[in-house]
């Protein structure tokens, strides 16, 4: 089997903006769409939940475990080829499963089917980040690399906003409607990603082609195990308090507030889009900076922002929706920077060769710690108590351990 195209930074200049704007719409609109897709459950979770008549905590395997299960069982597979095969006719094979699936949750029986139907999306959606990581690092040198990240994941913040607004529309002729049309709208761009010019890969091991399989990658990643475990771990950590907030926002809120989707749908959608653009358009530059691209550097900037996320655990105190909306807007703004760095310093200390697969390596460990934890963990507490004082009990030490984590991982660079 032939390997990728292989080239050396010194040979090409990089494509850079003008070779690579319509490359960079797509993945861009795939983040959105992705958003959407991801995001519907936890916004319709409630007429979901009373229509297939479960508790909490089976709504949490919904929202977390079947969306999980597939992607860490072949997550790693999927990383794999992400180093090997064609990333844009990957991605419009990913998008057109995930998209059809989501589509396929419209008409699911009841919670055996979306189980399953929701087992597809998140496999599909399991290949996007390291494709689009591993293209966005063969398109843009190093130093604009933060900056092209950032413009990526704005798609997703959009995306996150929207899934809290259209659904909200959709629903109105029934929650089922609003997976068929959302799924839809994958279909298409799926098309459009499979034409796009692959770009010629660079900074590979000893200038050669992956050809290593995934033991060997494996024994790769833990030959720097010192740095990669303590920075993996905090994203995981963080992540559990993430996706376990984000998954139950809505549902906080209606209950917490007694209000319907309706009523909050559109501010809530807000919020997340202007915390979402606001920490990525910060976070981009901030990640660019001379001091941030010393070793090390957007690790301290790692180790400080789950930090700026705390206020998100204590929503609950909030004696207002507004005020609750601000707190929740703080985790929602980290988010951005975190992903920003972790994906900058991931492409930093490990070759092209295994950038795919590490970020197959780190979804597959947040899929099973936070996707599938984070909700579930979320629902166990809420059902002892309320989902805000879950909020607080799961996501405030989460995140203090994230920091901790993120230090100790700074550590270990900056000594070597």
């Amino acid at each position: 089997m032939a390997g990728p195209a292989v080239s050396t930074d010194a040979e090409t200049a990089f494509p850079g903006l003008r070779q690579s704007w319509w490359p960079m719409l797509l993945l861009f609109l795939s983040a959105i769409i992705y958003s959407i897709d991801k995001g519907i459950v936890g916004v319709l979770a409630e007429p979901i939940r009373r229509e297939f008549a479960i508790n909490d905590s089976q709504m949490g395997l919904l929202l977390g475990l079947a969306y999980s299960l597939l992607a860490a069982a072949l997550g790693l597979g999927l990383g794999h080829l992400v180093d090997r095969a064609n990333r844009f006719r990957l991605l419009a094979g990913c998008i057109l499963l995930w998209s059809l699936a989501t589509v396929a949750c419209g008409f699911a029986r009841g919670f055996a089917d979306f189980f399953v139907f929701r087992m597809l999306v998140g496999l599909g959606e399991a290949g996007l980040a390291p494709a689009a990581v591993s293209l966005i690092a063969d398109m843009f040198a190093p130093g604009e690399r933060g900056r092209a990240l950032s413009a990526y994941l704005i798609g997703a913040s959009i995306g996150s906003g929207l899934s809290s607004v259209i659904p909200g529309w959709l629903a109105a002729d029934g929650w089922r409607n609003a997976f068929v049309i959302c799924g839809a709208l994958g279909v298409p761009l799926a098309v459009l990603l499979a034409f796009p010019k692959e770009p010629a890969r660079r900074g590979l091991a000893n200038g050669g082609s992956d050809m290593s399989g995934i033991p060997a990658k494996l024994a790769r990643l833990w030959a720097i195990r010192r740095t990669v475990a303590p920075l993996f771990g905090g994203f995981c950590l963080f992540y559990i308090a993430l996706v376990g907030i984000s998954a139950w926002t809505a549902v906080f809120i209606g209950r917490r507030y007694e209000l319907e989707l309706p009523q909050f749908g559109p501010s809530l959608g807000l919020m997340l889009l202007l915390s979402g653009m606001g920490g990525y358009l910060l976070s981009g530059p901030i990640a660019d900076l001379p001091f941030a691209r010393q070793p090390g550097g957007r690790v301290r900037i790692l180790a400080v922002l789950p930090l700026f996320a705390l206020p998100s655990a204590f929503a609950n105190f909030a004696p207002s929706f507004g005020l609750a909306l601000l707190a929740l807007a703080a985790i929602g703004t980290a988010m951005p920077a975190v992903n920003v760095a972790m994906n900058a310093t991931i492409q930093d200390i490990v070759p092209n060769d295994l950038r795919g697969f590490s970020h197959a390596t780190l979804g597959l460990l947040s899929a099973i710690t936070a996707g599938a934890g984070g909700p579930l963990l979320m629902a166990s507490v809420g059902e002892m108590s309320s989902m805000g004082t879950a909020f607080l009990f799961v996501g405030a030490p989460a995140l203090i351990a994230a920091s901790l984590c993120f230090a100790l991982a700074h550590r270990t660079l900056k000594h070597g």
